[in-house]
């Protein structure tokens, strides 16, 4: 039996004795775990990131990561295309360059955005009005 010092002692008399005890918890690497483990762990991880995500969009945000990234400024090019703005040509090239041998690409693209048939994803979470967010008023050309 362990044997305290007369202060210990004292001082477990006046304020009692702890209620509960913390007992460290061993750390488990990822290289530690087993497949069923791994799963089970990157399952979790997944879970709550959707639910973060999910919360992000409940109150009108989006996570700021690759994908949500990607599609902001595949909508912005939509945009550009679709008003014929400054960098439209840009995108046009760059989709040349993208689908080789296929010189109706950019075009048939632009006519999509053009007509509403390619929509950004993400106009719905941008906090100012879509009249502000069109290029045309800013374009040179005009």
């Amino acid at each position: 039996m362990k044997r305290d010092s007369l202060e210990v002692q004292l001082l477990h008399s006046l304020i009692g004795t702890p209620k509960r005890t913390r007992k460290k918890v061993p750390k488990v690497g990822l290289a530690d775990m087993t497949d069923a483990e791994f799963r089970a762990h990157k399952a979790r991880l997944q879970a709550d990131s959707r639910k973060a995500i999910k919360a992000k969009k409940a109150q009108g945000s989006l996570p700021f990561n690759t994908a949500t990234t990607r599609d902001a400024l595949s909508d912005a090019a939509i945009m550009l295309l679709a008003s014929n703005g400054p960098g439209a040509d840009a995108i046009r090239v760059y989709l040349s360059k993208v689908f080789p041998g296929m010189p109706g690409v950019p075009l048939t693209v632009t006519a999509r955005a053009k007509s509403g048939e390619l929509k950004p994803k993400l106009i719905a979470f941008a906090k100012t009005p879509l009249g502000s967010l069109s290029v045309k008023a800013h374009s040179r050309r005009a």
